[in-house]
């Protein structure tokens, strides 16, 4: 069966610290825990379990090192073709630090790695064989020359290509326009959206980045404040409001990797023919049950998400307005 997904991004090593505050100069950490994660890992991992075994591929780069072995065995145990995971010599697989409090906030401090080192050199012709064979293409936060060179490999191809620029936003509009111009879905959060467009407003950032590129859609995930996704080709703006894990009858744990575990089931079940809106309403139960799991990859298998999506749906609200009645507001 021939791969569905590419996923392009990182893998790192989350060591979790559990703290009842973030308060400086110092604070005792009641519970420390270590997870497999990533952006990039934690999306494919989430896509995976909804489409099945090897529909999904993942370009990335670990270290030679014990952490890259377990990553590479981890996503191989998931069904995802590791093929083309880079193993780089003489660097340390990326790791990041995770502190969560009381109420399940994060703050993240990420040593890269051998993330960075996933240069445009190392798309080979394997890795074009695996793009031209795939769907969709889903980049989160490769180096953005290669994140480049990706884009406007997959756009000759013709595939569907979504861009999670995590922290690649700080970079700015400008500098990012070239890879804007080519992608089809824009996926950030809200955060990194305002950040890349240098605005307070996200309604005028969404302006921005579809000034860039008209046709591009921008999904723009808002934790707590639910999603939105802006269609510049069907002039609307959906509006999906979030369920927290305790509508469900569970506690908030960490929200870490809820991001990734919505845009990963997005695309997902884009690609199984899934409207947008019921995509995104099913990435929205899949987000909920990921806060409600302490490691950041909980999104449970396809039958499972759909069985729980059965309570989760009646607590969802879809608002859906024309983007030309947004104009005053703007």
């Amino acid at each position: 069966m021939a791969p569905k997904l590419m996923v392009v991004g990182s893998l790192n090593y989350d060591v979790t610290l559990y703290v009842d505050r973030f308060a400086p100069p110092k604070t005792v950490v009641r519970r420390l825990t270590r997870y497999l994660g990533g952006s990039g890992g934690n999306s494919a991992v989430a896509a995976a379990r909804i489409l099945g075994k090897e529909a999904v591929v993942f370009f990335g780069a670990v270290g030679n090192d014990d952490i890259g072995r377990k990553h590479i065995d981890a996503l191989r145990g998931e069904g995802i073709i590791t093929d083309i995971i880079r193993v780089i010599d003489g660097v340390e697989s990326g790791q990041a630090f995770v502190a969560v409090d009381r109420n399940g906030n994060t703050a993240i401090y990420s040593y890269y790695g051998a993330n960075t080192k996933l240069t445009p050199e190392e798309i080979d012709e394997k890795v074009l064989t695996y793009l031209e064979a795939v769907q969709y293409i889903l980049i989160t936060n490769p180096p953005l020359p290669t994140a480049l060179e990706l884009v406007s490999k997959a756009r000759d191809l013709g595939k569907t290509i979504i861009w999670d620029p995590g922290a690649q936003s700080k970079h700015g509009l400008e500098v990012l326009k070239p890879v804007l111009e080519k992608v089809d879905y824009l996926a950030p959060n809200e955060g990194e959206l305002l950040t890349m467009t240098r605005t307070k407003d996200l309604l005028k950032a969404i302006k921005h980045v579809q000034e860039v590129n008209q046709r591009l859609k921008v999904l723009v995930k808002r934790g707590e404040k639910g999603s939105l996704l802006a269609n510049p080709l069907s002039n609307t703006l959906i509006h999906v409001n979030a369920v927290p894990p305790e509508a469900l009858g569970y506690k908030t744990t960490s929200t870490v990797g809820c991001g990734d575990a919505y845009v990963g089931v997005f695309a997902a079940f884009l690609i199984l023919g899934y409207s947008e809106v019921d995509a995104m309403k099913l990435a929205t139960c899949a987000a909920t049950l990921n806060a409600a799991y302490e490691g950041p990859r909980g999104v449970p298998p396809k039958q499972a998400l759909l069985k729980w999506f059965e309570a989760c749906k009646v607590l969802i609200q879809v608002k859906e307005e024309k983007c030309s009645n947004l104009a005053n507001r703007i």
